[in-house]
């Protein structure tokens, strides 16, 4: 079962059609959590939502429930972003204990429901509270994708919703960055580009003559030239490929990532030169599988670099040696290779069943691996042991800052010393494609947005 775009999940879009503008939407009655904009998309969606619905209402009517969801409720607004989030997750453990025979689909859609910024109220405890069954979240004006319970709680909520938020790139507030994930979803939507699993994958037909170093450099430098020149746009108008450089850097984050942390961790351009990069990849699952094509991104930006190897290590990537991977004609034509290996492991087992015959790579890398999570920090700690006991050159990116910071704490727990440019802080090659952060009333995160640590 698919999801569909965040303002269908959130009630302000059609959950058939996902048509949000120019028509009149209408609240599912029973449950009252999703929208239509007709009764012909309702009855066409009804299979699809029944579980979810009948769930929901369920939940709804139960009195033991409802006092516990309502007796959570803080007395006064906060900007306590840790308090508010520590409140989101109690509520949402009462959700699953009486939803634990839905989907995966249908917790997100929970996860995904709209709550009070400042007291995290949703329409459900507001109805549960007041037996009012008109009761209705205020959304932001502006923006349409943020809630408060009341104008007095939207005044407290100013601050918080229209500062400067570090969530980001340039200091975009929480409004600002609302606008503008709303306005990519509405390209991504429209466009034929994406994936079956939404992603551009998408890496310039070009060959860089030489190493440059990505030092000062952005996302709009480096890549808004090429992509308005692959896909037809005019370079003439401003920003006119902000979005679609917004999708491509989702998966390109990687190999930025990966080059960035290369060019910090070696004091000199030889690595640039060698006949041989290898890269290993910890944590990886099937999001790096299928998004293969991007490594070649790294063979493009270093010219003299003949193979580029990467390994793909983790328990949850396919049980087989490796990929076959198609690479331009200009890399065909110059005897170059790209090399995708598949180690169904750990890191500290495949190092362990490499024995003598383990060569230390050029990079070790962690994408958004939430090492310090509770139920990953046991098998994490053993593959940084590892990393730090050998002094293998790696890299740990996060989501988020808290994901950055909780990651870094436990890397240095380990006794590794940071690179000072590599973290925990923002990654300037971090994705520009943000994404709401779920079961939270605020907040973003963004693939490879920060650096929790680079030390070899």
């Amino acid at each position: 079962m698919e999801m569909g775009p965040l303002q269908a999940m959130i009630g302000l879009a059609c959950r058939k059609c996902y048509k949000e503008e120019d028509v009149e939407l209408s609240r599912c009655g029973g449950c009252r959590r999703i929208s239509y904009c007709g009764m012909e998309c309702q009855n066409a969606d009804w299979k699809r939502h029944k579980p979810i619905c009948k769930a929901l209402t369920s939940l709804e009517k139960n009195s033991a429930a409802a006092a516990r969801l309502v007796s959570l409720l803080p007395k006064e607004p906060s900007s306590d972003l840790q308090e508010i989030r520590k409140l989101t997750d109690e509520q949402l453990d009462i959700y699953f204990i009486h939803l634990q025979r839905q989907t995966v689909v249908e917790h997100s859609w929970i996860q995904h429901e709209p709550r009070c910024l400042v007291c995290t109220r949703t329409e459900m405890v507001m109805r549960m509270e007041t037996g009012d069954v008109t009761q209705r979240l205020i959304p932001c004006p502006r923006c349409m994708r943020s809630f408060c319970c009341s104008p007095a709680h939207w005044e407290a909520a100013h601050t918080l919703h229209h500062g400067p938020s570090t969530d980001w790139r340039d200091g975009l507030s929480h409004c600002q960055m609302n606008m503008f994930v709303r306005m990519q979803a509405r390209v991504d939507t429209k466009t034929s580009l994406l994936d079956r699993q939404g992603q551009l994958l998408w890496v310039p037909g070009r060959v860089k003559s030489r190493w440059v170093s990505l030092e000062g450099k952005t996302w709009e430098g480096e890549f808004d030239e090429e992509i308005c020149k692959s896909f037809g746009m005019p370079v003439t108008i401003p920003s006119s490929s902000t979005f679609l450089i917004s999708s491509a850097s989702d998966t390109l984050s990687m190999p930025m990532a990966i080059l960035y942390g290369l060019s910090k961790l070696n004091e000199d351009d030889g690595w640039t030169r060698k006949q041989k990069l290898t890269v290993h990849v910890l944590g990886a699952d099937i999001r790096e599988v299928s998004c293969r094509s991007v490594f070649e991104e790294i063979l493009h930006r270093l010219p003299e670099v003949n193979t580029l190897e990467i390994v793909l290590c983790g328990p949850d990537v396919p049980s087989r040696d490796s990929f076959d991977h198609k690479i331009c004609p200009e890399c065909i034509a110059r005897g170059r290779s790209c090399v995708l290996k598949c180690a169904a492991n750990m890191y500290h087992d495949f190092v362990r069943k490499q024995g003598n015959q383990f060569a230390t790579p050029d990079l070790c890398i962690a994408f958004n691996s939430g090492a310090a999570q509770d139920n990953l920090g046991y098998t994490w700690r053993m593959s940084i042991k590892v990393l730090v006991a050998r002094k293998l050159p790696s890299l740990f990116t996060g989501y988020d800052r808290e994901e950055a910071e909780g990651d870094a704490a436990m890397l240095r727990a380990a006794g590794a010393a940071f690179h000072p440019l590599l973290g925990p802080c923002l990654n300037p090659w971090g994705s520009q494609k943000a994404h709401p952060t779920t079961h939270s009333a605020y907040g973003f995160h963004v693939d490879n947005g920060w650096l929790a640590g680079g030390f070899k």
